[in-house]
């Protein structure tokens, strides 16, 4: 449903409608060329191509006007438009040095695990993918469908996902009330019914979480793939 009201877009909690920038001083040749650079980086969002945000205000100001070709435009009209593609160049701005501070090394730490980490144990496997998401995680949580707290749509699973892999990855870090109170129904193979038996009856609880500890873990990885099969491909839509 069409928005009758839209609102400008803020990123991060940071609205942007300041007046436009006075180009009064600028002769038409410095207007028309900073007209037609706003044209080519408003409509690929290459705000890298601007050498300051001065340039880019000025920019700015300079297309605005023309934006709606021979169609009226208002200062509300103006306003918004300022605010859409001052959102995006000042959040782009402020993610190009957070990616270089926090991302890159992320990114850097995961390659170095896949080319070091051993290739016989699946636990390996399990903890790229967590380590993937993880970036997945951060990279979302900072890039334009996210609101200030860093919440962006589908957050919850793709965070849960990461939640899951921990435990799969480290069966040690399941708490022992979690496992005792894992629901052992609904679960088959690679557990055994025997093993299921044991976890039900023994009154040990040493046992208990011994067994428990098996049950828990394959439920768990049986809930991360249908997560990851149902939602890998929209969770950030």
């Amino acid at each position: 449903m069409n928005d009758s009201n839209p609102k400008a877009l803020t990123f991060g909690g940071v609205e942007h409608n300041a007046p436009l920038a006075d180009i009064s001083h600028l002769s038409d040749v410095q207007k028309a060329r900073l007209k037609s650079k706003a044209l080519g980086a408003f409509g690929t969002y290459d705000y890298e191509r601007f050498k300051s945000d001065e340039e880019f205000e000025l920019a700015l100001a300079c297309l605005a006007p023309y934006y709606w070709g021979n169609h009226e435009v208002t200062d509300e009209n103006m306003a918004e438009y300022a605010a859409i593609h001052r959102g995006f160049y000042y959040h782009k701005k402020k993610y190009r040095v957070w990616e270089k501070e926090v991302l890159d090394p992320m990114v850097k730490a995961l390659a170095n695990y896949a080319l070091d980490a051993p290739q016989y144990d699946g636990c390996y496997l399990l903890e790229l993918e967590k380590k993937k998401m993880e970036c997945m995680d951060a990279y979302f949580s900072h890039s334009v469908t996210a609101d200030k707290d860093g919440n962006y749509p589908g957050g919850r699973w793709l965070r849960l996902c990461i939640k899951i892999l921990g435990y799969l990855v480290d069966e040690n870090s399941i708490s022992d009330n979690k496992i005792l109170a894992v629901n052992p129904h609904n679960i088959s193979y690679p557990v055994s019914q025997w093993e299921l038996e044991r976890f039900n009856s023994t009154a040990d609880e040493d046992d208990k979480l011994h067994y428990g500890r098996k049950i828990y873990w394959h439920k768990a990885h049986r809930l991360y793939c249908h997560i990851r099969a149902h939602a890998l491909h929209t969770w950030w839509d």
